[in-house]
């Protein structure tokens, strides 16, 4: 079956999402931070909506930074290295908080799995625009996307198949 041998579909079949971090600073200081940031949203707001908004967040700031340094070899107004933090760090909220508004709503499901992986993967273009405004790094910025997007592609490749 083209890119996929039947193990692979086999383990396809017996995936089933679990995102955990063990470490002190997840445990101790984000968990707890993301706990009480889901409760900002109203219940009846879907969790895609959250991912959604996250998602625009980074839209804002790639757009940011090709408003302001179009050849991405220029230095942007400093006011946008800051905006690029911010969004960045909503983004990354958000995105946490996404998954926990599905638990509370008890409305996760596969596509929104989907979705949010989806929103991911887009998210290393743009954020890598973003970076290459801040550092003016010009046409070399194409290797920052490289750096960020080959990971996450093997890393959610070897998720799903277990190969």
């Amino acid at each position: 079956m083209g890119y996929i041998g039947a193990h692979g579909v086999a383990a396809l079949h017996r995936y089933k999402y679990s995102g955990v971090d063990h470490s002190y600073v997840a445990k101790y200081v984000l968990q707890p931070f993301w706990s009480r940031f889901v409760h900002f949203f109203p219940l009846w707001m879907p969790p895609n909506m959250i991912t959604l908004i996250g998602f625009m967040c980074l839209v804002v700031s790639a757009l940011l930074g090709y408003i302001y340094s179009p050849r991405l070899d220029s230095a942007p107004p400093r006011w946008v290295h800051f905006a690029h933090g911010l969004l960045l760090f909503l983004y990354q909220t958000f995105d946490a908080v996404d998954g926990k508004q599905a638990r509370r709503t008890n409305s996760s499901s596969p596509l929104g799995e989907l979705f949010d992986h989806g929103c991911d993967a887009i998210a290393c273009a743009l954020e890598a625009l973003a970076f290459g405004s801040t550092a003016m790094c010009g046409t070399d910025t194409f290797w920052f996307w490289v750096i960020s997007a080959v990971p996450f592609i093997g890393a959610t490749w070897e998720s799903y198949c277990r190969c």
